[in-house]
């Protein structure tokens, strides 16, 4: 019987998150990307685009046809009740479709990448939790690389849990402050280690009705 494992990979802003879900995929991991779905959903046809636009008139995109995610993201960082607003309407259509993905997946190992996992309860979906961490100083400098001010980058982690936190709920932490080399052994090591997992998960006998 085949099986899967399902990984929460999360983290702090600015911590290289997405470029370590890139080396699990390149392994042979199935990645599903919160920020990718959202992405979607602030497209017209979306069956949460309507509500958001109700809320951020001033981000649609001429034509009207998608918004302006730079501006949303200004707004929300600068008024937590419009961010609470959005993630009302917005989380729950998130985890409908990770959730549609990850029964549809007949991979392994999932890797599940979303920014603000243990903040919206999406934790729930996985087996395990992988958190990257990164050393600010470090971060701060591909940050300002990217063209990031110091202003939003503290405006972006206020609006997370502290990543210590985080850390201390991970099942697995990778250091990403690191060198390229480095990074790839951790991913390499936790890799083996859930293909492993997943496979120990399919010689567990169902329940009998």
């Amino acid at each position: 019987m085949k099986s899967k494992i399902v990984v929460g990979l999360t983290g702090g802003f600015g911590v290289g998150k997405s470029s370590v879900a890139q080396r699990f995929k390149n392994m042979g991991a199935e990645v599903i990307d919160a920020d990718e779905i959202a992405h979607v959903a602030m497209k017209k046809g979306s069956p949460v685009f309507d509500p958001i636009i109700e809320l951020f008139e001033e981000a649609l995109h001429p034509g009207g046809k998608k918004m302006d995610r730079e501006k949303i993201a200004e707004i929300v960082f600068a008024d937590p009740q419009k961010r609470k607003e959005l993630e009302i309407i917005i989380h729950p259509y998130v985890y409908k479709k990770i959730h549609e993905r990850i029964e549809a997946s007949d991979r392994p190992v999932i890797l599940v990448e979303v920014p603000l996992l243990f903040e919206v309860g999406f934790e729930t979906l996985c087996d395990k939790v992988v958190v990257v961490t990164c050393n600010a100083t470090v971060k701060m400098k591909r940050l300002k690389k990217k063209k990031f001010t110091e202003q939003e980058v503290r405006a972006r982690e206020r609006a997370q849990m502290p990543e210590a936190l985080k850390a201390q709920k991970a099942d697995f932490i990778i250091d990403n402050s690191k060198s390229i080399y480095q990074t790839q052994r951790e991913v390499e090591r936790l890799w083996y280690k859930f293909v492993s997992l997943s496979k120990k998960k399919a010689l567990v006998p169902m329940p009998s009705n």
